[in-house]
């Protein structure tokens, strides 16, 4: 290994190093303060003065491999110091997310096991109150510089926040992860509760009650909707654009791109109504209110729901991946009950690389009468496999990949675009990019699996429309609401989570359609440039190592179609 080399190595390992430090296990202990977060700002800049210095040496005895990591070392650095400026940290409690949540999922977060996983926590518990200091601190300065959610986006706040201070510490979900300690003594057992118990009356409960309070009482919400109501509005939505889309693209683009993609997908969904309901007349959207309302559309308990997840993906996706990869995952996903009837209808969270924890696919069985049985394909392939597991297992089994690069996060969406970057449109692209694999799958044979597959589309085109909508051109709420129960399947009250959300999380809905688009276009190049010689399995092995950016997978895709 030459001596540049191993320069380049070590920045990859001091970089890591310092993440989990500052974000232990990108867990709930994270510092929120503003003091961490100048900190974090100066230390990137220190960080990219050692990668540029390595970027301006002689790199004729480094690695292709290597040139290609610094490029994405220097996306999450740059990502971070130009969006510092924006603030984005300055929103750390909503109703999607918050350390009101985070603490209800940690037990899932966590593999405890030992003595000392469980007094880790409990050390966790007992570090609280400064987290939560932190936090109260970001919130006033946010409030004396208005940089505030909307109503909407703290909504059933408090209320949250009394599930964890109105109880006994022994109801409370803190308590949850003592319940059942199989592996230790008695009388250890018996002393970790104990202390556990203390931590959660004399810590985690006050310091709760302290943000509740602020919620409640101090905070100061904004009137209007819109990102661009905030200060410096207008740059801010374009900076939440271009990190959640890693484009330049403009609110005006992306609003055009998603109604061409509706007027698309509709074609689509019309020629299924047409055949399924032998009528050349039919609505479109009296078919799918039909559907809609069809009780024989949806299973009749959640255990039923969760079994029919299970045998789509173990009985009918995974013998068939090697169709069209290279292997299936190396590690295990789980299908299991989402932890709160708020979840989405689905979500998925990686597991470790060592396989101690499996990857999880959540699935929401608490709404099962609005989980509609012909989605159900398209869903799995987005968050199973081929999507985000698949994805997220070749990142964490693959050699040579650095550690920074392994982990792809879905979490702590508030910051943006003052954080470092989630890739959301190459990871939710890659999803929504694996619900189209169906049919190379030979997965939609059923014309209402194929409904299902478009009426998920359109409403992430319709994404494309509303978020614009809502940010950059005065669209009410309700505009919204009546914009994606018109052009899609969905129900009243998940159309209007969906809307509550894109308010919340300005320009993360974008991600999914966009990154989509590109490695579909990317997909078409290589088909046609290389014709005969197109090998699907190498067109996703190249996808697939190239998690980031999206400017650097249509590098790696141009240079996969030259060497072929």
């Amino acid at each position: 290994m030459s001596e540049c080399d191993k320069m380049v190595s070590q920045l990859f390992k001091d970089f890591w190093s310092w993440r989990l430090l500052r974000t232990p296990e990108f867990a709930s202990l994270e510092d929120y303060s503003l003091k961490r977060f100048d900190e974090d700002l100066q230390t990137c800049q220190d960080f990219m003065a050692r990668l540029d210095q390595l970027q301006s040496q002689s790199q004729e005895d480094l690695s292709d491999h290597k040139k290609l990591n610094l490029r994405f070392l220097k996306a999450e650095l740059e990502t971070f110091i130009t969006g510092y400026q924006f603030k984005g940290f300055y929103f750390p409690i909503c109703y999607l997310e918050g350390v009101h949540i985070d603490f209800e999922r940690l037990s899932g977060w966590m593999t405890l096991q030992s003595e000392q996983d469980y007094l880790d926590l409990i050390q966790r518990y007992e570090s609280f109150p400064q987290q939560a200091n932190g936090i109260l601190e970001v919130l006033k300065r946010a409030v004396s510089e208005h940089m505030v959610f909307h109503a909407i986006s703290i909504k059933g706040v408090v209320e949250t926040f009394k599930k964890h201070t109105e109880p006994k510490p022994k109801d409370t979900v803190f308590w949850e992860p003592f319940q059942a300690i199989s592996a230790l003594s008695e009388p250890k057992v018996s002393e970790i509760r104990a202390k556990a118990e203390k931590a959660i009356l004399e810590c985690m409960q006050p310091a709760m009650l302290r943000l509740q309070n602020f919620i409640q009482n101090e905070y100061k919400t904004r009137e209007e909707i819109a990102a661009t109501s905030l200060p410096n509005g207008m740059e801010f939505y374009r900076q939440c654009i271009k990190f959640h889309t890693s484009t330049d693209l403009t609110a005006q683009e992306i609003h055009d791109i998603g109604l061409k993609e509706v007027d698309r997908i509709e074609t689509e969904m019309k020629k299924i109504a047409v055949d399924l309901s032998k009528s050349s007349n039919v609505s479109l959207k009296d078919f799918m209110n039909n559907l809609r309302d069809d009780p024989s559309m949806y299973y009749n308990s959640k255990e039923e729901v969760l079994e029919g997840f299970k045998d789509i993906v173990v009985n009918r996706i995974n013998p068939r991946l090697t169709s069209i990869f290279k292997k299936k995952p190396e590690l295990d996903v789980e299908i299991v009950p989402a932890p709160q009837a708020e979840s989405p209808a689905a979500f998925y969270i990686s597991g470790t690389p060592d396989g101690a924890r499996p990857g999880k696919f959540f699935v929401n069985v608490l709404k099962f009468k609005s989980q509609p049985k012909y989605d159900m394909m398209t869903l799995a392939l987005h968050e199973s496999n081929p999507g985000h597991h698949l994805q997220g297992s070749y990142l964490l089994t693959s050699d040579g990949i650095p550690e920074f690069r392994t982990i792809m996060e879905d979490r702590s969406y508030f910051m943006a675009p003052s954080r470092f970057p989630i890739n959301t449109a190459y990871g939710e692209g890659w999803g929504l990019y694996s619900e189209s694999l169906g049919f190379d799958l030979n997965l939609y044979d059923d014309p209402l699996d194929r409904f299902g597959h478009y009426s998920a589309e359109i409403f992430r085109a319709c994404r494309l429309v509303v978020d614009t909508g809502l940010h950059a051109f005065g669209w009410t709420r309700q505009q919204a609401i009546d914009f994606m129960m018109e052009h899609s399947a969905s129900s009243v009250g998940h159309t209007e989570a969906e809307i509550d959300r894109y308010i919340t999380w300005p320009g993360q809905a974008l991600g999914y359609k966009i990154g989509e688009i590109k490695i579909k276009q990317l997909r078409k190049k290589a088909e046609q440039a290389l014709g005969a010689k197109f090998d699907l399995k190498e067109f996703h092995e190249v996808t697939l190592k190239s998690a980031g950016p999206l400017e650097v997978l249509e590098e790696q895709v141009d240079k996969f179609i030259a060497n072929a």
